[in-house]
């Protein structure tokens, strides 16, 4: 194969022609012209489009960006293949004068230094936006600061045995619940405010694209539920559609999986959008891949929830769930998107003869409350080993195991049908109407 001599230091060093001959020069494979033009085409929206002026690369994001091109593109094209080109590009735009691939640095052509002058100036101003929301929003608050439970009051209708098992669990370990009505349906997580701090709370926008064909008989009224247990002026309105499932709470993060950008109709990883969800939630924000290319498939995850793949166990410890069993290359990519950003990663692997993976996925979404925590169980070989994972990663807690096959079979746990807050044992104390962010 041809080798190129190539200047990274030459004007035309970040253009598609030399790149090109950077990717031959690099790789040990042949790479066909039209797929070399896909590849260029594809990188290009990732660069010009995902990150933008002012945004940051991902090696994973931009490999899973290239992958998803293709395959819209209908090309059949090996994924190692596709990482070992995004991986000689990178390479070679770090050594581009006035570029980098440094977590801590922007991307951009040395001949856009206007336009990054003008990024830090920008990027000054929102430092001291997000230093203003820390002092209204916690960016640490999380499940162990939380001491009550709500659920449904659709619970005891439609599973009464998993609603008197469960309640009688709550007095047992001493854990104080109360039910909504008016819901309708148990998955009361998915619609309620996400709480923020001591006394803030999330109001958004709930209409979940999998409810949309057939199941508007179950859309609950948010905004009427929540008015019956918070006071007005402690809760921020934002315009956008989320699920109470896709936020997972951690150390100065928050985690959510990349289906909110479909959700909100919005290019993945748009900057824009992503500024606005880390401004309304207060903290930073760590995107998980998520795709579904047949909702009719067997497993197929139609919801896109973070509580079904991660939980956070304390300082820089995440636990995840089975999900390598059904989507190796995916559980890859969230477990180098997590550790990049200094997280270390438990994945929850079983080592039985037959494993079920109708139900082993589940164990992840248990229910904390302090010091408490309740993991579904099914009476399957893998409940054993689920319990030792969540035990050593939270040696400190208390922790019960909880039957219930019948719900886990409609693709939630416990994480999913109850909503834990921090409840203040103090009135709340008057504030200013409410604001809505606006976008």
């Amino acid at each position: 194969m041809e080798k190129f001599l190539l200047d990274p230091t030459a004007p035309e060093a970040f253009t598609s022609e030399v790149m090109h001959k950077v990717v031959l020069n690099g790789i040990g494979f042949d790479l066909p012209e039209h797929i070399w033009d896909a590849i260029d085409d594809a990188f290009g929206n990732y660069w010009n489009v995902e990150v933008g002026y002012g945004g940051w690369p991902d090696f994973n994001y931009a490999v899973r960006s290239v992958s998803n091109w293709l395959q819209k593109e209908h090309i059949i094209f090996p994924l190692d293949k596709i990482a070992t080109i995004v991986k000689v590009m990178f390479d070679w735009i770090e050594l581009v004068p006035g570029t980098t691939l440094d977590d801590s640095e922007v991307v951009i052509p040395h001949s856009c230094e206007d336009f990054e002058r003008i990024r830090q100036k920008i990027k000054k101003q929102e430092q001291v936006q997000m230093q203003e929301l820390s002092a209204e929003f916690d960016p640490q608050f999380n499940d162990t600061m939380t001491n009550f439970v709500y659920i449904s009051d659709k619970l005891k209708e439609f599973y009464p045995n998993v609603y008197s098992r469960l309640t009688r669990l709550f007095d047992e370990m001493e854990i104080e619940w109360g039910e909504l009505k008016g819901t309708k349906d148990i998955w009361i997580r998915d619609y309620m405010p996400i709480q923020l701090s001591d006394d803030k709370f999330l109001v958004y926008k709930y209409d979940p694209d999998y409810l949309k064909d057939s199941g508007k008989e179950y859309l609950t009224d948010s905004l009427s539920i929540y008015k019956s247990v918070l006071p007005e002026e402690k809760v921020k309105h934002v315009n956008m559609t989320l699920d109470g499932g896709n936020i997972v709470t951690c150390h100065f993060h928050r985690i959510m999986t990349d289906k909110v950008f479909q959700e909100n109709g919005r290019v993945k990883y748009a900057p824009e959008f992503i500024q606005y969800i880390t401004e309304s939630l207060g903290s930073e924000i760590i995107f998980l891949p998520w795709h579904c290319d047949n909702s009719n498939a067997p497993n197929a995850d139609v919801y896109g929830h973070a509580d079904g793949l991660v939980r956070w166990t304390g300082d820089n410890r995440i636990l995840m769930s089975s999900h390598r069993e059904y989507e190796p290359e995916e559980a890859d990519v969230i477990r180098r998107r997590l550790e990049t950003e200094g997280f270390e990663v438990i994945e929850m692997l079983f080592d039985v003869l037959k494993p079920n993976r109708d139900f082993n996925w589940a164990y992840i979404n248990y229910l904390e409350v302090g010091n408490k925590i309740i993991v579904p169980t099914f009476g399957i070989p893998e409940d054993k080993q689920a319990l030792k994972y969540i035990r050593e990663a939270k040696p400190d807690s208390t922790i019960r195991g909880f039957r219930m096959r019948d719900i886990a079979r409609n693709g939630g746990a416990l994480h999913c049908i109850t909503w834990n807050i921090k409840k203040s044992v103090l009135p709340f104390e008057p504030e200013e109407q409410n604001s809505i962010l606006p976008f």
